[in-house]
């Protein structure tokens, strides 16, 4: 059973849920257990469902006892929905399908995405069997920015402006067609993104971030064959660690592909590895 978080009674499981969220089997990205995210962090997440009109909580329950909650967002000039800080202790299967009819109900045509911990198989299980569609499989690495000394910037590596917004598009049209970031958007956005560009023998190379606070996230490093050209990723990580400390950023998180090669660089650029990141998408 379904029922509405009332404010009222935000403090009684309030505990309980954050224990839940620090547990890679039971919770659901963003994760809480990353080095980075703090349980204040959490509760002034999950308290934004009481302010935000675009966001709900609800408790799950079965066998008369919360086993958890299920919070999510929704864009409705998007018609997007994502399920957002939300954990469950047992059957995990049965909440989500309970919340499928709920939002099927409320949200006709929308994309949904679920995204979560590798060790939460049960929610894997469940997404895979209800016609959800792979969209993302990476590891998710933190970076402690209190641990880097800047180098210098490399003047060609590109900050873009509305001026030169065309090199940015030359790239990342070539990764956006299943991005909800795509130009269009970015470039409707373009105050909040930090967007570099850089090449290398010919070939252009992009890494898409925001910043916001003490926090910010890396979004996109790709080039615009697809290839893995090390040299030139390091070049544009550099200068985005580089923009991140001279903002003043404190941690960083990054997405990077199961199967990609920039696996083996993180190590060694002081990343650190978080865990498997597993994502879906699905129009209901």
């Amino acid at each position: 059973m379904l029922i509405p978080l009332q404010e009222k009674d935000f403090d009684k499981y309030i505990d309980f849920a954050y224990e839940l969220a620090l547990d890679p089997a039971r919770s659901f990205y963003p994760v809480y257990f990353d080095g980075i995210k703090t349980k204040a962090d959490f509760i002034a997440e999950a308290r934004r469902a009481f302010t935000s009109p675009t966001r709900e909580i609800l408790l799950y329950q079965a066998d008369g006892a919360v086993e958890g909650w299920l919070h999510y967002f929704y864009w409705p000039e998007d018609h997007y929905l994502q399920l957002y800080t939300s954990c469950i202790r047992r059957n995990a299967a049965g909440a989500l399908e309970e919340l499928s009819g709920y939002l099927a109900a409320r949200y006709p045509g929308y994309d949904w995405l679920i995204g979560f911990p590798a060790e939460n198989r049960e929610a894997k299980d469940w997404a895979e069997g209800a016609g959800f569609c792979e969209l993302d499989d990476a590891q998710n690495y933190s970076f402690f920015f209190d641990r880097y000394d800047p180098v210098p910037d490399d003047p060609s590596v590109e900050r873009i402006t509305e001026e030169n917004f065309e090199k940015f598009q030359r790239v990342h049209r070539t990764i956006e067609d299943d991005m909800y970031w795509n130009s269009r958007r970015v470039r409707e956005k373009l105050s909040q993104w930090n967007l570099f560009v850089a090449e290398e023998n010919g070939i252009a190379g992009e890494v898409m971030a925001n910043f916001n606070g003490s926090m910010c996230e890396i979004f996109a490093l790709a080039c615009e064959d697809g290839q893995f050209h090390e040299r030139l990723y390091r070049r544009l990580l550099t200068r985005f660690l580089n923009e991140g400390k001279r903002q003043g950023s404190k941690y960083m998180t990054f997405f990077v592909g199961t199967d990609d090669e920039m696996n083996r660089l993180m190590p060694e650029l002081d990343f650190h590895l978080v865990g498997r990141y597993l994502a879906y998408r699905k129009r209901i």
